[in-house]
């Protein structure tokens, strides 16, 4: 019986952020990503990922994530982006949920794996995107990515490309580090909520996405390049759902409903 119960529930917390997660991604005004062909659009939705996976474990943190972007996706007229978001959003959700909550010693090795693989594979994509976008007029199509990015000139690509490289640089050295200093901001104000797995978890969580994005675009546009220029965006998108989780889990706290 107390199984049953316990199952009950955790399926009632995974529709209930399917729910929030869909409405804070499709149905709360958002933004399309500049230079993306292929409708990409950012919005608050990782919040209510972060939330669900913080809240409720990994199981729930994967399904909510999933299921309720890729549903979003589909409401805004995104479609194309709908089974990718499914994979990385689950992935996304099961990340922070996994690293989130205390586990056996065996678990936290997992963990330390995790979390180091993830720093690994974010650097070294940030030196190869740097590296692709240094050799652009030798390896691409300029016609080709002047019209995937949306512009009218040659010109016009390599201002953004001039543009584009000093911006890279800060999103992979240092904004990775204003993260973790942010985030210990938070974990004075609130150990409880904001436990140091729970910060590495979102910043895990968040890379991941990153990563997965600039894979899904890639293998949507065939283009290795324009997918570069929405990266800072993923970003952005991700910082502001950690800031977001917290204002959210600190009222929730105050109304001593968790």
């Amino acid at each position: 019986m107390l199984e049953n119960k316990t199952k009950l529930k955790t399926i009632t917390y995974a529709g209930l952020m399917t729910a929030l997660v869909f409405v804070t991604t499709g149905v709360i005004p958002h933004i399309p990503i500049p230079f993306s062909s292929s409708s990409g659009y950012i919005h608050i939705g990782d919040s209510m990922i972060f939330i669900a996976s913080i809240l409720f474990g990994w199981k729930v943190g994967a399904v909510a994530g999933g299921l309720g972007s890729a549903l979003a996706d589909i409401f805004v007229g995104a479609a194309v982006w709908a089974l990718p978001t499914l994979f990385i959003k689950a992935v996304m959700g099961a990340v922070v949920g996994f690293m989130a909550h205390e586990g056996t010693k065996a678990n936290n090795s997992i963990k330390n794996v995790i979390s180091g693989l993830v720093a690994g594979l974010w650097f070294a994509l940030g030196i190869y995107l740097y590296y692709l976008l240094e050799r652009i007029p030798a390896t691409e199509n300029v016609t080709q990515l002047i019209e995937l990015a949306g512009l009218d000139s040659a010109e016009a690509l390599e201002s953004l490309i001039d543009r584009m490289q000093p911006v890279l640089i800060a999103t992979v050295i240092l904004v990775p580090v204003i993260i973790v200093a942010i985030s210990f901001v938070l974990k004075k104000k609130e150990e409880k909520l904001f436990s140091l797995n729970s910060i590495v978890g979102m910043i895990s969580g968040g890379l991941c996405m990153t990563i997965g994005y600039y894979l899904a675009e890639l293998f949507i546009t065939g283009n290795k390049i324009v997918p570069i220029f929405s990266v800072p965006f993923s970003f952005i998108q991700f910082i502001a759902g950690i800031l977001i989780a917290f204002v959210v889990l600190l009222s929730l706290k105050k109304t001593k409903v968790f």
